[in-house]
């Protein structure tokens, strides 16, 4: 079963919670919750079907300047050394202009990325090959590189894949597909650089 395909067909069915009824008038949930259901169920269907393992989700308001983030992390079932992650953030103006209706289409803000440890910084280069031939050259990779003060040979590199561009509610089969290039690039840098 494709990543999604049940997440996909309850979100085509969704009915919002809130709605205009006998005068009182709700809020429908908001882009980032449609999207971020959509990202879970996903995720959650290919755990419950034994290919991933979630590691950890948050789901956060920032009361300070008011907008939501949500990060869920996981690994391919057969490979320990890869965590994936998904960070999806919308912010105040989005936020507000979903809830006053303006004539904008708020999105939200995609980050995908992978963490890794490495004995040597030489599979760096190649990292950075495997995920621009699966994402694309119109993608920006950023590679950050961190380690221990007086550790030898041990660093932890995070791949971020930087889209640049709001997501919207109309892209969500494409936010599916990119949850089969997540497992692939998983896959992938595991037999270039583990």
């Amino acid at each position: 079963m494709p990543a999604g395909k049940i997440a996909k067909s309850l979100f085509q069915g969704f009915v919002p919670l809130f709605s205009k009824k006998e005068g009182m008038h709700m809020f429908d949930p908001t882009v980032f919750e449609n999207l971020k259901v959509v990202i879970e169920g996903a995720l959650y269907d290919l755990d419950l079907e034994g290919k991933i393992v979630i590691i950890d989700r948050q789901d956060q308001v920032d009361l300070a300047k008011m907008g939501r983030h949500y990060h869920i992390a996981f690994r391919d079932k057969t490979i320990d050394q890869i965590q994936a992650y998904m960070d999806l953030t919308m912010d105040l103006d989005n936020l507000v202009a979903e809830l006053r209706n303006k004539n904008r289409n708020p999105g939200c803000l995609l980050e995908i990325g992978f963490n890794f440890n490495l004995e040597s910084l030489d599979a760096c280069p190649l990292a950075q090959q495997v995920l621009t031939t699966i994402w694309g050259e119109t993608r920006e990779i950023q590679q950050e590189i961190s380690f221990m003060y007086g550790s030898k040979n041990q660093y932890t590199v995070n791949n971020k894949i930087i889209f640049h561009r709001l997501i919207h509610e109309d892209q969500i089969d494409d936010l599916l597909e990119m949850i089969d290039y997540i497992i692939d690039s998983i896959h992938q840098l595991h037999k270039a650089i583990i």
